[in-house]
């Protein structure tokens, strides 16, 4: 949610201020379509450490897990719980095939997140707007990678991910997307 806002108050918009670290750039952009109450940049370098190479994050919300605040991160293949100013190896990883359940709810603007897990429930409140619905039907539907799809445009959306992602470099993507261009 970067815009003129942070400009007008003469603060960068977190883009640029990660991409000015070289953070991932599947995580810049799922960082600049959430909504933060604080600054953040150090919980996102934190969670860009933790990922691997073959993850590809889907979004990134802000929020509260008991009285700590800190990231929740979707990826492909797990959520990802980085609190604020907590001890390395502190962070909750939980496999999205372990996640049961999802629901959320909002008032006054803030919502909360309860995802049902095979070890329990995880709990996740004051989160900005409407950004715990869109997690938990996120977190619910089948991760954007997997098997590819036999629908060229489908592939090309993939390949454009995975590209944006930096999984793939520019000569591989203009490769592979002007063969899928050619079957269209």
């Amino acid at each position: 949610m970067d815009g003129g806002f942070f400009r007008w108050l003469g603060r960068a918009p977190v883009t640029e201020r990660l991409r000015a670290v070289h953070l991932r750039e599947d995580l810049v952009e799922a960082s600049g379509r959430a909504a933060f109450g604080r600054d953040c940049d150090a919980e996102l370098a934190v969670a860009a450490a933790l990922l691997t190479d073959d993850e590809v994050v889907e979004q990134v919300i802000e929020g509260r897990r008991g009285r700590v605040s800190g990231l929740l991160v979707l990826t492909d293949r797990r959520l990802l719980l980085v609190a604020e100013r907590a001890a390395p190896g502190s962070e909750l990883a939980v496999g999205r095939d372990r996640v049961l359940g999802a629901s959320a709810q909002v008032r006054r603007g803030l919502g909360a997140l309860t995802l049902t897990t095979s070890s329990g429930q995880i709990v996740v409140d004051q989160i900005l707007g409407t950004q715990a619905d869109t997690f938990a039907a996120n977190v619910m539907r089948p991760p954007a990678t997997g098997p590819a799809p036999a629908d060229p445009l489908a592939e090309l959306a993939r390949l454009r991910k995975l590209h944006r992602a930096g999984r793939i470099g520019d000569d591989e993507f203009d490769s592979r997307k002007r063969r899928l261009v050619e079957e269209i």
